[in-house]
C-alpha cells in the first residue's frame, strides 16, 4: 500500500510540473487548488486541535479523529504531488 501510495505522489508530481509548463491556465488551476486544499487542510487540522484543546481531552485518539475528515484526506492527497511538482520545478530551473 505504501509502495503504491508512493507511486501515485511521484507520478502525480510529474503529471502537474509538465502541465503547469505547457499551460498558463493550467498552472493558474493548478495553483489555485493547491491554494484551497492548504487552507482546507489547515482549517480542519486547526479545528481538530482547538476543539481537543477547549473540551480538556488531550487524548491521542481525539486527536487522530481528524484523520476521519474527508477534507482532511482530499486536501493532503492533493498537496502531496503538488508539492513535488513544486520541487521538481524548481530543480529544473536552477538546471537552466
Amino acid at each position: 500500500m505504501t509502495g503504491l501510495v508512493l507511486v501515485g505522489a511521484i507520478i502525480g508530481g510529474f503529471i502537474f510540473a509538465v502541465l503547469r509548463v505547457k499551460n498558463d491556465v493550467l498552472r493558474k488551476i493548478i495553483d489555485g487548488l493547491a491554494v484551497l486544499a492548504y487552507l482546507g487542510f489547515f482549517s480542519v487540522a486547526a479545528n481538530s486541535v482547538a476543539r481537543t484543546l477547549l473540551d480538556d481531552t488531550v487524548f491521542m485518539t481525539q486527536v487522530h479523529e481528524v484523520l476521519l475528515s474527508p477534507i482532511f484526506l482530499v486536501s493532503g492527497a492533493y498537496l502531496g504531488p503538488y508539492g513535488l511538482c513544486m520541487l521538481l520545478q524548481q530543480a529544473w530551473s536552477r538546471r537552466r
